[in-house]
């Protein structure tokens, strides 16, 4: 399985995919009706319509990836689009326990886990956070991940319009 996703990863991040006109909102709104179909906490503030240039595959994955992170390790996810100058900014919060300042950055190299398992249980390979930084950096943007003061997570995700 980590072979199969190592070159999945690796097919997928070198080569670009159709770019289209999408509306984010609308985006991280169906991703967050469909895990919740499952039982997943998850919600979408309301806010304004957002649209860039994006592959829209490359995004749901990347979304997908941050949504079910926020979902697993904070047990649910609270996700917001919004304009900032040249840039479209998504944030995605949880209210886990966030991630030693030292593992911030490191979190986003391929197989990099937190948590050293492998077992089914606790999932992954360490591949879903190198996937949304390359898909970020893909487009243009980038992705940060910061401890909230109240506690909690913020995967926030930079875009150019």
């Amino acid at each position: 399985e980590m072979i199969s996703a190592a070159l999945t990863f690796v097919r997928d991040a070198s080569r670009p995919g159709d770019r289209t006109r999408l509306e984010l909102s609308s985006l991280l709104e169906s991703l967050c009706d469909e895990m919740a179909e499952t039982g997943a906490a998850t919600e979408v503030e309301r806010g304004e319509k957002v649209i860039l240039e994006g592959d829209p595959v490359a995004l749901r994955r990347l979304f997908a990836n941050l949504l079910e992170n926020a979902v697993k390790f904070g047990d649910r996810a609270r996700a917001r689009v919004y304009r900032d100058g040249a840039f479209a900014v998504v944030e995605i919060e949880d209210d886990g326990p966030g991630i030693p300042a030292e593992d911030a950055e490191r979190v986003f190299e391929p197989f990099y886990r937190r948590e050293p398992s492998r077992s089914r249980q606790t999932g992954g390979i360490g591949l879903g956070l190198a996937v949304v930084r390359s898909v970020g950096r893909g487009h243009g943007g980038d992705v940060v991940l910061e401890n909230r003061p109240d506690g909690g997570l913020t995967a926030r995700v930079h875009l150019p319009l």
